[in-house]
């Protein structure tokens, strides 16, 4: 088991007040048999009163409805986490986890390159067949910020060769979906201090088992939990609408340092 204390924090500068701001947040960590969370702060402002309710895949939302005028959205979220992934429990299987979703179907580059690793990953169990995948797609693909959008699919991020974490995540999705492997998204926050982090899930015997394709590692204790899903378009931490002629600076902060 690890102790870590977590945080998030996100600041939206609007350059003329805004108006009839209705948010969703997916930025509170699950807490379950193996991310137990032991305190918890939670500030948003302005608000008016938070309602916490989750959505289809388990993800905890928070909501709200501003009305009064603001040029300024913060939230923070601060706590302690225990992290024991030993503790995990076992569950069925969601079948939409088996087949493409909007970022993740297949065109040619990743049928191609599925059936590249197909030989190797006969007779092999789930996690070891996405152990093989991670290693074929690092051979492919590298690390670069600025290339790909969050509309980005798992097709075109592999065509451009290069990406950002949520890329790697919908490419190793995708080829572990073609190969009969289970897989999910994952938004969370890693070790260290920087943005939020996205990592996957494959489905192996019962458990879901954490892949970081980005690092090139298995998932451990030193990963906090946010949210997870088909693919990036479940896992938004912040979404929102409201009534105002304005552009907004966002600026994300998230960290999770071992105690």
């Amino acid at each position: 088991m690890q102790r870590v204390e977590f945080s998030y924090s996100m600041k939206i500068e609007f350059s003329a007040p805004v108006v009839r701001h209705c948010f969703s947040l997916r930025c509170l960590p699950f807490n379950n048999e193996w991310q137990r969370i032991r305190e918890l702060f939670i500030d948003v402002s302005p608000h008016n009163v938070l309602t916490e309710t989750a959505d289809g895949f388990g993800n905890r939302i928070l909501t709200d409805r501003i009305t009064e005028p603001h040029t300024l959205f913060s939230v923070y979220v601060n706590g302690i986490a225990e992290i024991d992934l030993t503790a995990a429990e076992a569950e069925p299987l969601n079948g939409i986890y088996k087949y493409p979703s909007q970022h993740t179907a297949c065109g040619p580059l990743l049928t191609a390159l599925a059936e590249a690793q197909r030989a190797a990953c006969a007779n092999r169990s789930p996690t070891e067949k996405a152990k093989l995948l991670m290693e074929a797609l690092r051979a492919r693909f590298s690390y670069q910020s600025g290339v790909t959008r969050v509309e980005t699919t798992a097709e075109q991020a592999l065509e451009l060769g290069c990406g950002v974490c949520q890329d790697y995540a919908h490419i190793l999705i995708a080829l572990c979906r073609a190969l009969g492997v289970p897989a999910r998204y994952v938004a969370g926050i890693q070790e260290g201090t920087g943005e939020t982090h996205a990592w996957v899930e494959i489905y192996d015997n019962g458990y879901w088992v954490g892949i970081d394709p980005t690092n090139h590692k298995m998932v451990d204790e030193h990963y906090l939990k946010l949210s997870h899903g088909r693919d990036f378009a479940d896992c938004g931490i912040n979404r929102g609408l409201f009534i105002g002629g304005c552009t907004q600076k966002q600026t994300v902060e998230a960290s999770v340092r071992v105690l």
